[in-house]
């Protein structure tokens, strides 16, 4: 992990990549989802995401300065934003593994999926930046 750290291009690759598996798997989640096949995560699952994420961005916000009423409210759009994202995220994830035989990725094709993967890395690198010039952070 040491050589990740030091370069700047390494870092770039492996940031924008794993934001791009990430869209990809979001993007494959929100499609079984609407298809009539779907089979949902279980809602104790999904629950105890919307819980820890709720708390979180609840503590994040009153951290910040909101008032109470103000951290609530914060806290329970992020948590469904999130829930949402990580539910489609996973679901995508168990309909590849589920499927990968039968239908999966081979139906959809490599150079698809390469496309994708491409299209997504261009946009989170895109992402990347506009947040780190808004937040002059080192991000990267």
């Amino acid at each position: 992990m040491g050589i990740l750290s030091e370069n700047p291009f390494a870092q770039a690759i492996a940031v924008s990549t794993s934001m791009a598996l990430f869209m990809i798997g979001v993007a494959m989640g929100i499609m079984t989802m609407l298809s009539p096949q779907y089979k949902p995560l279980p809602f104790a699952m999904i629950l105890l995401i919307f819980a820890v994420i709720f708390i979180a961005a609840s503590v994040f916000f009153e951290n910040r300065g909101a008032d109470h009423v103000g951290s609530l409210i914060g806290g329970g759009i992020a948590a469904f934003a999130v829930t949402f994202a990580v539910t489609a995220f996973f679901t995508g994830i168990l309909y590849v593994v589920s499927n990968i035989g039968i239908k999966g990725i081979g139906e959809l094709g490599w150079d698809t999926i390469v496309s994708a993967l491409a299209i997504c890395m261009i946009a989170s690198m895109l992402i990347i930046k506009a947040v780190q010039h808004k937040g002059r952070g080192n991000y990267l």
